[in-house]
Order: structure tokens, then C-alpha cells, then sequence
């Protein structure tokens, strides 16, 4: 008995020392476009205490990008709807682009999000997949 039960506290041990914050962050991870069947890596995304960072996946590796990025803020997504958005914005920006958790089914003309994680660039708003670890 004592065994299960030594057993069982390291396993709480071991989950209680996990980082949470970032696991459970939505936007951190690596995202890609779905080609066909295949989602073919772009950026990816990590959160180092209170800041994200980003990187883009270029010649088969990740090279981390030198970019400012801050919290999206209901403003900055009307910016990009052109009307006023309901619920939390969860995103980050930088000065090319923006990266957001929408409503699965978001649309604004032209556009309506399957997955829920959208990019934005100038002119142009991408469906994102998560790409497996």
C-alpha cells in the first residue's frame, strides 16, 4: 500500500512542477498553413516569462525573429474586422502582423476561420493548424 501511495505523490509531484502558465497559454506552440493533407511548419510561438517571442521556420529549422510583439487588445481586432468584437481577445502583434484565438467560425468578408487561429498580414488573413509536436 505504501508503494501506490509513494508512487501516486511523486507523480503529483512531478505535474505540480510543470509550467502551467505556458502549457496552458493558447497561442504558444508551433502553427502551420494546411497544404492538402500536410500542415507545412511556418512560425512558432513561446512565452519566456511574461513575453512571447516568435519564430519562423525557414530552410528546415527555427530562426527566432528579432520583433517586438505585444497583447492584442479589442481595438486592435476591430482594426482588423472593421466592427466591434464581443469576448476576450487572446493574440499578439508586431508591426507586420498579428496572430489571435478567434471563435471557430469567425468570419469577417471574404473569410471565415475553421480552426480559430488566424494570421494576419497586410492584406491578407490566414487560417493557422497547430502543427504536432
Amino acid at each position: 500500500m505504501f508503494k501506490y501511495f509513494a508512487a501516486v505523490l511523486f507523480a503529483l509531484t512531478l505535474a505540480a512542477c510543470g509550467d502551467r502558465a505556458a502549457s496552458s497559454d493558447p497561442l504558444v506552440g508551433s502553427w502551420g498553413v494546411k497544404e492538402g493533407d500536410v500542415v507545412k511548419p511556418f512560425f512558432k510561438v513561446e512565452k519566456n516569462g511574461g513575453h512571447y517571442t516568435i519564430s519562423e521556420y525557414k530552410d528546415g529549422k527555427w530562426q527566432p525573429e528579432n520583433e517586438q510583439l505585444a497583447a492584442m487588445t479589442p481595438v486592435d481586432l476591430e482594426k482588423v474586422s472593421g466592427r466591434k468584437e464581443s469576448g476576450d481577445v487572446v493574440g499578439v502583434q508586431g508591426n507586420s502582423f498579428a496572430f489571435f484565438r478567434v471563435p471557430v467560425g469567425w468570419s469577417v468578408p471574404g473569410f471565415a476561420t475553421k480552426t480559430g487561429y488566424v494570421l494576419f498580414v497586410p492584406v491578407k488573413l490566414v487560417d493557422m493548424q497547430r502543427v504536432a509536436s
